[in-house]
């Protein structure tokens, strides 16, 4: 029995061996002897054999693909085939593409894939104003305020999904793609390649840990984007990797926390506490991980101590040689996640030893907290919360190890309610003034039913001016002028 055909095997785009299977996509049909191939794949003597015998053919392909793939399968390329190195969309004739392609070499194909995609894009409209594309439900937490904030601005904001993106760009040429955590855009790229084509910038802002919301993108196509970061630690690794555009872009308060009011008299002598005990989906997203008990152990201690454990320290105790590609940023995020949510079960205990601690979140917290205290369903972000920071005595707040210099949406909502807040010590606090975060940091768990006593005298004059400095400062206003400078200079 003769042996089956060897497969083709090479390296993709990011360094990963990948055997090839055959098949290719119609992408146009035409009454044309006339053909179009898009990467010829494994086997160009079998793609031949089933092409028309009048075909005219040229090809087009990957340089990394056409060096790797060797001198026989370069041989078995019919010499009448014709190489080209770009296309007219416009042209009538037969297109197919190899499958693969994009999975392949993504940041080749995806400009291709664009152009078949959208082969007229819109022009600007003589005097159209300014238009922003959000992909996210607008009543998704900082898509919101960012769109909010863009209409302020003067920009009609569209919220786009995946299938509004080519029809939109076939009518107009909006002024900026504006994504939060990559929402919108696709592993292999071939959304950005798209907007990149229509002359649209992209904008990613990654309000949480960048690395793992690239762990799933397969492209180098991202290092071309404006990406900004609420946690100005990541700025370095981020440019280490490539990223040829990242700037830090710290979180922001909404607007509507400025009218707050003091509505829940039940909390006006309550320390609060806000939090989920993890975040949704946890589980899946760090399937199969473990932290090693010695490095636990480790965490454990520096958390008593007033160390932060965070996923810089994971990342170079666990020996994380690679952030990116893959999913090894995980592994340093599963033991800062671990490491928050001891921290905070941390702060709940030693705050509920001074008494009068309501916490408002999950019921798991009771598991994970063994000490006295109110526990109060979770609220939503849009409804009470608000008026929760205005009522209570002081807010509580413990910033996540994910984030090594990261600040919290309550850094800036608390302020803007006039609520007090306490916050630990995290290296973002230096964004703002010493002598306004000094009086309400603590370092230690056990430091805080002592700080909250200290500051009964101080805390008007805390609220009035941190409200004054975050309303002057760090509105979402402030942020979205900050993008805007940014892509366009």
């Amino acid at each position: 029995m003769p042996s089956p055909p060897k497969r083709l095997r090479l390296m993709d785009e990011l360094g990963s061996p990948k055997t090839l299977m055959a098949g290719h996509d119609i992408v146009m049909l035409a009454q044309s002897p006339d053909w179009l191939i898009l990467g010829l794949g494994p086997d160009p003597a079998a793609l031949a054999a089933e092409l028309p015998t009048n075909a005219r053919v040229e090809y087009l392909e990957c340089p990394a693909f056409f060096e790797q793939a060797g001198e026989d399968w370069r041989a078995a390329i019919p010499a009448a085939w014709g190489r080209t190195e770009s296309f007219d969309p416009h042209r009538e004739r037969n297109i197919i593409m190899y499958g693969s392609a994009m999975q392949l070499f993504p940041s080749f194909w995806g400009p291709v894939a664009a152009t078949l995609a959208l082969p007229r894009p819109a022009e600007r409209a003589p005097g159209a104003g300014k238009t922003a594309l959000v992909p996210a439900e607008e009543s998704r937490l900082i898509a919101s305020e960012a769109a909010r904030a863009l209409r302020d601005e003067g920009f009609q904001v569209r919220a786009v999904g995946p299938d509004d993106l080519i029809p939109v760009l076939e009518e107009s040429r909006p002024d900026l793609f504006l994504s939060v955590n990559f929402a919108g855009l696709d592993p292999y790229g071939a959304a950005q390649a798209v907007l990149e084509r229509a002359g649209v910038p992209v904008a990613v802002w990654c309000v949480d840990n960048p690395f793992h919301s690239l762990s799933g993108v397969k492209t180098n196509a991202w290092k071309n984007i404006h990406l900004f970061v609420t946690d100005g630690w990541f700025v370095e690794p981020l440019e280490r990797y490539g990223a040829k555009s990242v700037r830090h872009l710290p979180l922001a308060a909404n607007p509507d926390f400025f009218k707050a009011v003091p509505d829940r008299p039940g909390l006006q002598d309550k320390l609060l506490f806000v939090g989920r005990s993890e975040f949704p989906d946890k589980k899946a997203f760090f399937a199969g991980l473990t932290v090693p008990e010695d490095a636990w152990a480790e965490a454990l201690a520096m958390l008593q101590g007033g160390e932060r454990p965070d996923f810089g320290w994971w990342a170079s105790r666990l020996g994380t040689g690679c952030l990116w590609p893959g999913r090894e940023a995980r592994r340093a995020g599963f033991g800062a996640e671990q490491s928050g949510q001891a921290w905070r079960s941390m702060v709940i205990r030693e705050a509920a030893q001074g008494g009068g601690l309501v916490v408002c979140g999950d019921d798991a917290w009771r598991g994970l907290v063994d000490a006295p205290f109110i526990l109060l369903p979770p609220v939503d972000y849009y409804g009470p919360l608000a008026g929760m920071y205005a009522s209570a005595r002081f807010v509580l707040g413990a910033v996540s190890p994910l984030l090594p210099h990261g600040l919290t949406q309550r850094h800036f909502d608390v302020w803007a309610a006039g609520g007090c807040l306490l916050t630990d010590d995290t290296p973002g606090l230096s964004i703002f003034p010493e002598e306004l975060t000094r009086p309400v940091t603590y370092r230690t768990a056990q430091a805080i039913p002592a700080l909250a006593r200290s500051l009964e005298r101080e805390r008007a004059g805390l609220i009035a001016s941190w409200r004054e400095l975050v309303a002057s400062e760090h509105t979402y206003g402030h942020r979205i002028r900050s993008i805007l400078e940014q892509i366009t200079s």
